[in-house]
């Protein structure tokens, strides 16, 4: 998992985040704890949830699975380098919403580099 992670986070570093270093803990843990969402990132730590495709990480499932469970953690990976960049403080629904169109966008373009043609759109109606 350190070595996949490891790869992930350069892939990052080359995508965006020169800056990003370290990896984050991960934990599997139940859906609560993720807030109802496969994957949860904060403070360091990223909890897969028990719906998260875990064995999609290893090279031994479809290039396709592989693909998909790999991008999703690299999403998370994701948030772990904007923390790094912004700070732990305490974030606006604004910039919150930017760091996940952000994610996304990055998210997108691994599944692409990677064969995929799946477009993942984020979209949350907020005002301001």
């Amino acid at each position: 998992m350190r070595e996949l992670m490891t790869s992930l986070l350069l892939w990052i570093n080359a995508h965006g985040f020169p800056a990003c270093v370290g990896l984050p803990e991960v934990n599997l843990v139940q859906s609560e704890q993720t807030h109802g969402y496969v994957a949860w990132y904060q403070h360091g730590v990223i909890n897969l949830s028990e719906r998260f495709d875990y064995g999609g990480l290893f090279p031994e499932s479809s290039d396709r699975r592989v693909t998909l469970a790999r991008s999703a953690l690299l999403h998370e990976i994701t948030h772990y380098c904007q923390e790094q960049r912004d700070g732990s403080r305490r974030i606006t629904e604004r910039v919150w919403l930017e760091r996940e169109e952000q994610a996304y966008q990055l998210q997108t373009l691994y599944l692409r580099e990677h064969g995929s043609s799946t477009v993942l759109v984020w979209h949350k109606d907020h005002e301001g």
